[in-house]
């Protein structure tokens, strides 16, 4: 399975990604976190825990439905370097979405 994102890095730089999509948690500094195939990166979706459940509910539909790519909408992934942090406070109310 594939994910698709628009990613802003620490440079401010903006460019799209297609990446191995290994999984996604929720960790207690308001962010999902999304686990591809770049290791030295982590990739940061600011969002509240009730949004992240409804989030996961959608991806786990595009699982089940066995499409090859899902695509990350209605938001910037952020990526940083593994284990790093963002300043993002006024930004966890994002409201993303998952495309098939």
């Amino acid at each position: 399975m594939f994910i698709e994102y628009v990613c802003h890095d620490m440079t401010g730089e903006v460019f799209s990604e297609l990446a191995t999509f290994y999984g996604i948690r929720y960790n207690r500094n308001g962010f999902a976190v999304l686990s591809t195939e770049h290791s030295a990166h982590d990739y940061l979706l600011p969002m509240s825990g009730d949004h992240y459940k409804v989030f996961l509910e959608k991806i786990t539909r595009v699982i089940n439905s066995e499409f090859g790519v899902m695509r990350v909408t209605n938001g910037m992934v952020y990526r940083v370097r593994r284990g790093a942090m963002l300043p993002l406070d006024d930004k966890k109310n994002n409201e993303y979405d998952i495309e098939a």
